[in-house]
């Protein structure tokens, strides 16, 4: 691989990771106000607590949070081309500005000042700014290889907490709709178990 390849692949792990840990977040939140709102929830007399430990149940399991870890384990769909295809055109728009400024200094040598900092602009904007702007741009070959390889295990650790956290409550989910069956009475101290599990587990 190449460095350029390795750079390219630094900048969509590091996307990629900071997107799991922004998502790992919001799940962990999940986890949380079940928490939060069970050990509340004791304050009610049981009748009451009946519905609250009901809506507890469905707000933790609902479509929305479950899709959300589908689409954190799954990552972002890739477009064509990716950010190799957004590289190159950010490099061909810098090579034409080049070209273009190259031409109006030959033709207008009083204007290059301005055409300098125009250049200087232009590169900022696609990312090939003189300055070292990444850090792919100050990195190794090795030192790249190594931090790539260590962010491929931190995204398989956080894809593995999110498969668990998925688990955890897909049955959390199958458990609420089994004990629709069940008398109220018997019902009420499964939901009850039924969280107290979940809180219980160590993501």
């Amino acid at each position: 691989m190449s460095k350029e390849q390795l750079k390219e692949e630094h900048i969509r792990l590091s996307s990629r990771h900071k997107q799991l840990e922004a998502e790992w977040e919001q799940v962990t939140a999940i986890f949380q106000k079940l928490s939060q709102t069970y050990e509340e929830s004791k304050g009610s007399f049981s009748t009451g607590r009946y519905g609250q430990l009901k809506d507890m149940i469905k707000g933790a399991t609902s479509d929305d949070n479950l899709q959300r870890i589908r689409c954190a384990i799954q990552g972002p769909t890739s477009s064509s081309g990716g950010v190799s295809s957004l590289l190159n055109k950010a490099k061909e728009l810098s090579s034409a500005g080049e070209a273009q400024a190259q031409t109006a200094e030959a033709k207008a040598p009083a204007k290059s000042g301005k055409m300098s900092s125009f250049m200087k602009k232009l590169k900022n904007v696609t990312g090939f700014s003189d300055e070292p702007i990444r850090d792919e741009d100050v990195m190794s070959e090795s030192e790249l290889k190594r931090d790539n390889d260590r962010k491929k295990r931190i995204i398989q650790r956080l894809v593995t907490q999110f498969s668990k956290a998925q688990a955890i409550l897909e049955k959390l989910k199958e458990d609420y709709e089994a004990s629709k069956s069940r008398a109220p009475p018997k019902r009420y101290q499964e939901l009850k178990d039924m969280i107290k599990a979940t809180v219980a587990e160590k993501l």
